[in-house]
């Protein structure tokens, strides 16, 4: 190839350079023709298609300092503020000069800075503060007569106290500018805090008439003008803003605020219908006049209003459903379901007749969850919508009701995809799984709905609620704590952590929230109740009666603290007082069965059976269904030698109602206490049938079956049971105590696991592994498993746990150990034979000779029977 000659090169390289200069130049004005399209469109606040300019700017230069300062008052109006702060640090990262990128980010750091989050800490607010003293030096060493830097410092002067020196300065701004917003607005402030009132109005009124767009002005103006009662003056401020924007709602809404405040209803209300008429078709209009009749004339006038917009103006269909809402409120269902019929027969299957359809459906659940109507409206939406989410949500809670947990969790689940941040839709999810026997995917639903929607106080307190049933009360209180944490005066949230504390036993925490409660919520009993009852506990009577006292002050008529200051007196036995107290009930609700309830109680613990007899029967006749009530009164005929009273009482219950919700169960129980076993199982199967979700009945009717002798069919009670319900410690450690009769140890040890992973803190199964692990276990790993278990023993204190701990540390080989914990048992309980004879075993394993002859000597006295007491006799015939 040929090399390019002199002139040739010459001609090449005035080609190329030329073609360099026009991409160049092409690329600035794209550049430029970019950023003047973003600017116009930010000047129409059409902030979406700005910010897609200002971001073509940025592609074709990524260090263009405009771009993104531009990019960052689009952010900033569209409330996105982490964008806007970081798009104005990059902005002056790019170009230090870009005085009015300091200006917007120094006015972010001021709004951070008053921040509640920021200002709670001292760390915090001192950083913010800093960063924003920095761009405010930065503005006045850049541009020293910056207006917007000088006002910036005056605020600042103003948050420390020094109100003069910021007043001077922001005065030299306005006399420059006298419409400079941030500027007037302060003054205005900081005249009206030191009492300068002319001032302040004057600044605001020079400002108006200065401003091409005044409206900001008039506002505050308004405000003041409130302020120094000069309400004439405020209304026509307000009215000259409407005037000069007709078209702006908001406008007019602000009018008829201040006209509804200085109690000018009528004005108000013809403001609202001049809203109307300058929009007849903007529903929000219509709306906001019913909520202002509503609130300043009546409800009724409220409907009415709404009643003739919905046949003026039937395209608006919002209008119905908020005259649904509103006859609803005023307790008038038949007329609001008269609305939703009318709308679904006008709008058939368009949106706003499946919405109806839907509304109406939840309407009549609510009242009748076999109204039939009601799966047939779903189907009609789900049919033409099979994701509406308001459908499904009911077709979720009919299943529900039917007991059909799985459809109601898929169908419960399609909704969550949707909402994942729904209350509403996490709680009957997690309700859901609970009632199908799965408590681990409840608890996961609501872990999982508190981290997406962490402000949620019914989640993390119904999550608490599910972890104290679990027997995980810690990790319940830290869900009540972080309620807390946002909240510290949140009622429901401290009444939960009392509860909590109660059933933890911590006496000196129950304490500590019942005073805060007092504290919070001094005019309401709650607090007062709640350290009564902590003092109730703790025996201390007089000082509970003092605090219940002080609690009727509050709420005279407080059944719970009459009831409270009840439970006191009967403890202190003055009946008499206690007594009166029931007409004090009767006077605070004449219908309640409670009274007729407690003066049985208090009769019957005088001795006065036949008395206590009566008022129990006064409480059946008021509650035929009571079945504490009925259960009490059977208990004390049965006490007084009454048995065929009691039976003939309760055959007649259910001649007239063989559905009876308890009588079958007592009768049971009536017959067990006369060893007719045959049949009392008859009546706890009776009895099952009509409540077959009830553990105590199944463990009854197994008892009824094994005093047969028929210990299959009182394992297939109890697993008729677990069917029901898969997760009821009851019913587990009755299989497992029944397994152990059986001597079937291995799959008693396999019931005490599974009830330990679920609730760890259960002593019974923790004592019963312990003791079955050593007895029938002989490998390292069981015998560690159950000295694990014996320690968690030796901290109850309790005879029978101390006495299976030491068994274990015996069986484990360790006497020493076992001695010493065993010697506890027996100083607590010396009657108990097995007692003795663990002790004694110990002792010879020790190699003490004389103490466990003593010990296993009295094991083995009178008739005595226990799985050991074989081995018991044939060691003490080995001992001296």
């Amino acid at each position: 190839m040929k090399a390019f000659n002199g002139t040739l090169s010459k001609l090449l390289i005035v080609v190329l350079t030329v073609g360099l200069l026009s991409a160049c130049g092409g690329k600035e004005e794209r550049k430029a023709k970019y950023l003047e399209k973003g600017k116009s469109f930010l000047a129409e606040e059409n902030y979406d298609k700005a910010g897609i300019e200002f971001r073509n700017v940025l592609q074709i230069d990524p260090k263009d300092a405009q771009g993104y300062y531009y990019l960052g008052l689009v952010q900033e109006k569209k409330r996105s503020w982490s964008g806007a702060l970081a798009n104005f640090d990059k902005a002056i990262k790019l170009d230090p000069a870009l005085v009015d990128a300091r200006v917007h980010l120094a006015r972010l750091f001021l709004a951070q800075a008053s921040a509640p989050a920021v200002r709670e800490s001292e760390k915090s607010l001192a950083n913010v503060m800093g960063l924003l003293q920095e761009q405010i030096n930065e503005i006045r060493s850049l541009d020293p007569d910056n207006l917007d830097g000088l006002v910036l410092e005056a605020t600042v002067w103003a948050n420390d106290g020094e109100t003069d020196k910021a007043i001077a300065q922001l005065e030299q701004v306005v006399a420059k500018d006298p419409a400079n917003q941030s500027g007037v607005v302060l003054l205005s402030g900081l005249y009206e805090r030191a009492e300068r009132k002319d001032e302040a109005e004057a600044v605001l009124e020079k400002a108006i008439a200065s401003a091409d767009k005044p409206r900001v002005f008039q506002k505050r103006l308004s405000q003041i003008y409130t302020l120094h009662k000069k309400n004439d003056k405020a209304e026509a401020v307000l009215r000259e803003i409407v005037k000069n924007d007709p078209d702006d709602m908001t406008a007019r809404v602000d009018l008829a605020s201040f006209l509804a405040r200085t109690e000018q209803i009528d004005k108000a209300e013809q403001v609202l219908r001049e809203t109307i008429a300058a929009d007849p078709d903007d529903t929000q209009r219509y709306l906001l006049l019913a909520e202002f009749l509503a609130a300043k004339r009546d409800r009724q006038a409220a409907i009415d209003e709404l009643s003739k917009a919905v046949v003026d103006k039937p395209e608006l269909t919002d209008l119905r459903f908020a005259l649904v809402k509103l006859y609803l409120a005023d307790e008038q269902r038949d007329e609001a379901v008269k609305v939703l019929e009318d709308t679904i027969r006008q709008q058939g299957t368009d949106p706003a007749g499946l919405r109806a359809r839907v509304i109406l459906a939840r309407l009549l659940a609510s009242v009748d969850m076999e109204d039939e109507r009601v799966p047939e409206l779903i189907a009609e939406v789900l049919k033409e919508n099979p994701g509406d989410n308001g459908a499904l949500l009911v077709k979720g809670r009919l299943a529900a009701h039917r007991k059909d947990y799985a459809e109601a969790i898929g169908d419960f689940r399609s909704v969550l995809k949707d909402q994942p941040d729904s209350e509403e839709v996490l709680l009957l999810l997690s309700a859901a799984h609970l009632a199908n026997g799965e408590r681990e995917l409840a608890v996961d639903t609501l872990k999982s709905g508190v981290e997406i929607t962490p402000a949620s106080v019914a989640l993390h307190l119904r999550l608490a609620g599910l972890l104290a049933r679990q027997g995980d009360t810690d990790n319940a209180l830290k869900q009540v704590d972080l309620v807390l944490e946002k909240d510290p005066k949140n009622e429901r949230a401290l009444q939960v952590k009392f509860d909590l504390l109660a059933k933890k036993g911590d006496a000196e925490g129950v304490e500590e929230v019942a005073r805060l409660l007092q504290e919070i919520a001094p005019d309401k009993e709650t607090g007062y109740l709640g350290e009564a009852r902590l003092r109730y506990a703790q025996k201390d009577y007089d000082a509970a009666l003092t605090l219940l006292d002080k609690a009727l002050e509050k709420k005279p008529d407080s059944i719970s603290a009459v009831l409270a200051k009840m439970d006191v007196l009967t403890a202190q036995k003055k009946y008499d007082e206690a007594m009166a107290l029931t007409d004090r009930l009767l006077e605070i609700n004449p219908e309640i069965a409670e009274a007729y309830y407690r003066r049985g109680q208090l009769l019957q613990a005088q001795g006065k059976a036949e008395e206590a007899i009566k008022q129990y029967e006064l409480v059946l006749e008021k509650v035929p269904d009571s079945a504490e009530a009925l259960s009490v009164l059977i208990g004390l005929e049965v006490k007084e030698g009454r048995k065929a009273e009691a039976e003939k009482r309760l055959l007649g219950i259910l001649k007239e109602n063989p559905q009876h919700a308890s009588a079958n169960g007592l009768l049971g129980i009536l017959y067990s206490s006369s060893k007719d076993y045959a049949a009392a199982e008859k009546a706890f199967e009776r009895q099952i049938e009509i409540k077959p979700e009830t553990a105590s009945l199944y463990i009854q009717l197994s008892q009824s079956r094994r005093l047969q002798d028929n210990v299959e069919g009182a394992i297939t009670a109890l697993q008729q049971g677990l069917e029901k319900l898969p997760d009821n410690i009851s019913l587990q450690l009755a299989l497992a105590g029944m397994r152990e009769i059986q001597k079937d140890y291995e799959a008693a040890i396999s019931i005490y696991e599974k009830v330990l992973d679920q609730h760890p803190d259960n002593a019974v199964a923790v004592n019963n592994l312990a003791a079955l692990l050593s007895d029938h276990r002989s490998d390292a790993a069981s015998l560690e498993k159950a000295a694990e278990l014996a320690a968690i023993l030796e901290q109850s204190g309790q005879a029978a746990f101390l006495d299976t701990a030491g068994w274990v540390y015996y069986r484990k080989g360790d006497n020493s150990k076992a001695v010493e914990v065993l010697k506890k048992a027996v100083d607590s309980q010396p009657e108990v034979p097995v007692f003795q004879y663990h002790l004694g075993m110990a002792y010879f394993g020790l190699g003490d000779k004389t103490a466990a002859a003593e010990h296993l000597r009295k094991a083995t006295t009178g008739d005595a029977s226990y799985d050991g007491i074989d081995e018991a006799r044939e060691t003490l015939k080995k001992l001296p």
